[in-house]
């Protein structure tokens, strides 16, 4: 696990055009995903913010998607991936989110822990991601 390249200027510039109340909660949910330790890409894809590994070929992910009162924090592999503290949500064929109403010392971790989760399991079986 090495430094992630991050976009910094180019979050904050999307960030900027999100209701002041999330950007907070935003930004608390970016620390958690850089916090995983993986070398994960960021840029903005389909209008939010997408982290990806260059070592899987630019596969995607997660994801950050504001909503009127929680931010989710989406998986591309989340119907695959371990989900020990039963947080996923959706149906889908492969995405799965957890919805975030506040980051807090007790979720943090937990948070961070998925992220890591979901960048593990897409190493190992890349076919385990959408798209």
């Amino acid at each position: 696990m090495t430094k992630s390249s991050l976009n910094p200027a180019i979050f904050e510039d999307w960030l900027s055009d999100q209701p002041a109340e999330n950007q907070q909660l935003i930004r608390d949910i970016r620390d958690a995903i850089i916090a995983s330790g993986h070398d994960f890409t960021e840029g903005i894809k389909w209008g939010t913010p997408g982290y990806w590994l260059p070592v899987i070929s630019r596969r995607n992910i997660c994801y950050i998607a504001p909503h009127n009162d929680y931010v989710r924090l989406g998986f591309f592999n989340g119907a695959t991936m371990p989900d020990p503290e039963n947080l996923l949500e959706g149906t889908g064929k492969k995405l799965r989110h957890i919805k975030v109403y506040q980051v807090t010392d007790s979720n943090r971790q937990s948070l961070t822990n998925y992220v890591r989760a979901s960048a593990e399991h897409a190493i190992e079986d890349p076919n385990s991601l959408s798209g």
